[in-house]
């Protein structure tokens, strides 16, 4: 039988394997982009660490008040004034836990979904993204306001003599409704990177590493749908249901983490930061002034993306320039910048381009330099 001292362990075990795993994705990060670089995913990370720590507190203290889980309308009578208040309390925490559930789950589909947002940028699968984040908003505005009125008025959820009911005690409907709210989400969430697999042009091992990674929200799913079966299966004992829950928070933060924390094991990782000019002095990446323009092919769906770099004081006509023919960019200009140092090559462009983005995508990718094509020509 699992008691209060096992649950508590498995939860600190499980808690610092999360942070682990959080704190490495946000080291990479930094390393990738700075501080300043830094993206709506990572304050979500930083969110779904809150809520995780504030659950594993609630979660401790359930354990020294209790629950009204497992009272019956005639043991409720019979509980002293003490029990009752100790009972209270412990209710009112139990139901703050299931808040922290709900937004911790959530910020963790948020992690994935704004990464997404950044990986998919300029394809058509951006617009998929900005779509399965609205879908994604309204799950969750779905399970708060389930979570508030499943049992009304509010004060029921933590009423413990006379017996509110199991409804209010129980929450059974939420073992229902929250796996299917998310459920339904990660489906979503999966479906944005997967067709890219089918587009990009890399070696079938690599090709099937990211499926692995990209598919992994199916764990998720397992991990949901394991935790509604045994929360379900012991609905009186709310331990399990703890249990199950500190496991399903585990697996969703590898899930979420894997694709950023992936470039920390690339040894380019560790000299993105700086570059050598002539001079021997070490330049910041990016300091330098870019230039960036689109222009159409004559192939219906391609164009090609010219990005010429110089230096401090240097004018437009000095520098290199590079020229990227791919379909995977939007036939629509912007004014987006892509840095390059001064001193780029061709090597150093594609580098910093692979381990900016984490997860190299892009069906095809050359690069070549226009002062090297004027020569051959000449």
């Amino acid at each position: 039988m699992t008691t209060q001292q096992d649950v508590d362990i498995e939860g600190y075990v499980e808690y610092a394997l999360g942070m682990a795993i959080f704190l490495t994705r946000l080291f990479t990060r930094v390393m990738l982009v700075g501080f300043r670089g830094l993206h709506w995913d990572d304050l979500f990370t930083v969110i779904a660490i809150a809520f995780w720590t504030t659950d594993l507190v609630i979660l401790h203290y359930i354990g020294v008040y209790g629950s009204s889980v497992g009272q019956t309308y005639e043991s409720a009578q019979l509980l002293s004034d003490a029990k009752v208040e100790s009972l209270r309390i412990g209710d009112k925490l139990t139901f703050a836990s299931w808040n922290c559930y709900i937004c911790l789950i959530w910020s963790m589909k948020a992690v994935v979904l704004f990464y997404y947002d950044r990986l998919t940028m300029n394809l058509w699968q951006g617009q998929l993204a900005k779509y399965i984040k609205w879908a994604t908003l309204t799950t969750f505005i779905v399970a708060i306001l389930f979570q508030y009125t499943l049992c009304t008025p509010i004060q029921l959820a933590w009423q413990v003599k006379p017996y509110p009911g199991d409804k209010c005690v129980f929450r059974g409907e939420n073992y229902i409704l929250y796996p299917i709210l998310s459920i339904l989400s990660d489906l979503g969430i999966m479906a944005i990177p997967l067709p890219l697999l089918f587009q990009v042009k890399i070696p079938l091992t690599k090709k099937l590493i990211l499926t692995v990674l990209f598919g992994s929200g199916i764990f998720i799913i397992i991990a949901t749908l394991l935790r509604t079966v045994y929360s379900l299966r012991s609905i009186l004992d709310l331990l399990v249901a703890t249990q199950w829950a500190t496991r399903e928070y585990l697996i969703s933060a590898f899930v979420v983490s894997a694709p950023a924390i992936k470039p920390i094991f690339s040894r380019r990782l560790w000299g993105m930061h700086g570059s050598t000019n002539r001079s021997g002095t070490e330049e910041p990446f990016g300091s330098s002034g870019t230039g960036f323009r689109s222009r159409k092919s004559s192939k219906a769906n391609d164009h090609s993306v010219t990005v010429e770099s110089r230096g401090r004081g240097e004018s437009s006509a000095s520098g290199k320039a590079f020229e990227m023919p791919s379909r995977g960019w939007s036939r629509r200009t912007n004014n987006s910048k892509m840095r390059l140092p001064s001193e780029a090559s061709e090597e150093n462009m594609v580098r910093y381009s692979d381990e900016e983005a984490g997860i190299y995508v892009t069906e095809t990718i050359t690069v070549s330099s226009e002062e090297r094509r004027r020569d051959d020509k000449s």
